[in-house]
């Protein structure tokens, strides 16, 4: 299985290289910079946080820098550095509404940090963002939840 997905991200790279090959709108953005993360691509990832960074500061991404941010976060999880991954990501909690999406959206990113929390043996941390959920989320699928539940 973890053959079968590692392909599948692949692919979603490759497509993305050809369709996706500047910012183009937030969602889109958002599953890119999530793929080129989670697959090793740091040149791309950071070459389209950089793009976006651009628009930012020119006022003309609607996100303006919480993609880039998001980015960070994302790359430092995926390399093990947890405390990075925590200090990118933790000041974009309560901001998910700057990229649209659904809930699944947000919960990857909530769920991230979650699990960063818990990886670096932050829990009351952990303990506050699970309070902060608001009423009737889903059910948290994090490896580790219970110890702060």
């Amino acid at each position: 299985m973890a053959r079968s997905i590692a392909c599948d991200l692949h692919n979603a790279r490759s497509h993305c290289r050809r369709r996706l090959k500047a910012q183009s709108c937030l969602i889109a953005d958002l599953h890119v910079i999530l793929a080129q993360a989670i697959i090793g691509d740091q040149a791309g990832l950071d070459s389209r946080a950089r793009q976006i960074e651009d628009l930012a500061r020119a006022e003309r991404y609607p996100s303006g820098s919480y993609l880039p941010a998001l980015s960070h976060g994302f790359k430092a999880f995926e390399r093990g550095d947890f405390p990075a991954a925590i200090e990118a990501l933790a000041p974009l909690t309560g901001k998910n509404e700057r990229i649209g999406g659904s809930r699944a959206q947000h919960d990857l990113i909530e769920f991230t940090l979650l699990k960063a929390y818990l990886n670096a043996g932050r829990l009351e941390e952990a303990r506050h963002l699970l309070s902060g959920r608001r009423p009737g989320a889903s059910g948290v699928s994090v490896a580790g939840v219970a110890a702060v539940q």
